[in-house]
């Protein structure tokens, strides 16, 4: 049997069409060059050491693992498709045939997003973020691939925030707000503290989810507000009557053109199904996917809504627009259903 020794590991810096940077990590066996290649990316996070690359390359495969150019935070799924294009490409390169993807959690949403676009012949592909800024993906060239892989992907990474935000928010400035007739906390809307099982009613249910909806709508309206006020000093610097403003004037505004202002989520971590385990019933125990049973007791993952969430706790609005919304273009299911390639779906 082949052994890890035997896997080469090949740094690489990938330059993207719009002329980005995007890092890899190309596995392979030595002395072979294989026929059929996987590319392995998520939208935050460095991929190129993921647990299959070494798997996968011991099977003859060249197994492409690829942080994104915004490696550690959000950033735009738009750009990141030329990302994985220039992974594609680099495959090809190799005298790869078959190029595949794989995509992990919030990477399952960006190969299905990349494969819709690619299978989309120009001029019907995005033609600029969800922010309203490039890239217009007519202008690249998104080599179609032959298969995807999902592994236990979330529906996009903007959907699976909206499905947990705490809908009991009612001032998206104050952590603290509370409408408590929408806490799914409170013992008065059937919470219990586990090993206790909450029950809630079909009608609370229904007003929880409307109105996390509504949260998830609201939160875009702030990042458009915020994004206009930004592009309406954008514009103003090129106004005839910028020059005539005194200089203090014209740095003021150009400061004001230069600030892209934070998006700042609190308490997004809701989900009736965390501790009312008749909702879509399966052999999960309690609590939230960050928090649950230790081995010391019960971990209050009830209280994990007022945690630090890095995702979401300062992210830019163009990121928060483009990655981590209901505006996103990043829906699996709905870009699963354009494309015509085979996907394996793995949970």
């Amino acid at each position: 049997a082949q052994n890890a020794r035997e896997i080469r590991q090949e740094v690489l810096s990938l330059k993207t069409q719009d002329g980005a940077q995007a890092k890899g990590v190309y596995h392979y066996l030595a002395g072979t060059k294989p026929k059929v290649g996987i590319i392995v990316m998520h939208p935050r996070n460095d991929f190129t050491t993921h647990f299959t690359l070494k798997p996968l390359a011991l099977l003859g495969m060249g197994a492409l693992g690829m942080s994104p150019r915004n490696v550690g935070h959000s950033g735009i799924h738009e750009e990141m498709l030329l990302d994985l294009a220039a992974g594609v490409k680099f495959l090809k390169s190799r005298g790869v045939q078959t190029v595949l993807m794989a995509g992990h959690s919030g990477g399952g949403s960006l190969i299905a997003l990349y494969q819709a676009q690619a299978e989309t012949a120009p001029p019907n592909r995005i033609q600029h973020t969800p922010a309203g800024d490039p890239p217009d993906l007519n202008q690249y060239d998104l080599p179609k691939i032959d298969g995807l892989i999902t592994m236990n992907a979330a529906e996009g990474e903007g959907l699976q925030i909206a499905n947990h935000l705490d809908p009991s928010v009612t001032d998206e400035s104050d952590p603290f707000s509370y409408d408590p007739s929408l806490d799914m906390y409170s013992p008065a809307n059937g919470f219990r503290v586990p090993p206790e099982m909450s029950h809630y009613t079909p009608e609370f249910l229904e007003r929880f989810r409307k109105a996390q909806q509504a949260r998830a709508q609201r939160l875009v309206e702030i990042a458009w507000g915020k994004v206009r006020e930004q592009n309406y000093y954008k514009e103003w610097m090129k106004s005839p009557g910028y020059a005539k403003l005194s200089l203090a004037d014209q740095l003021m505004i150009e400061r004001r053109a230069q600030y892209e202002a934070p998006m700042i989520i609190y308490r997004t971590r809701a989900d009736p199904r965390y501790f009312d385990l008749t909702l879509d019933p399966n052999d999960r125990v309690f609590g939230h996917y960050f928090a649950g049973f230790k081995k010391d007791g019960f971990n209050r993952s009830d209280l994990q809504d007022w945690s630090r969430e890095e995702r979401t706790d300062s992210i830019t609005v163009r990121a928060f627009l483009s990655t981590e919304s209901i505006a996103s273009n990043g829906r699996l299911y709905e870009n699963l259903g354009k494309v015509s390639v085979p996907v394996l779906v793995i949970n």
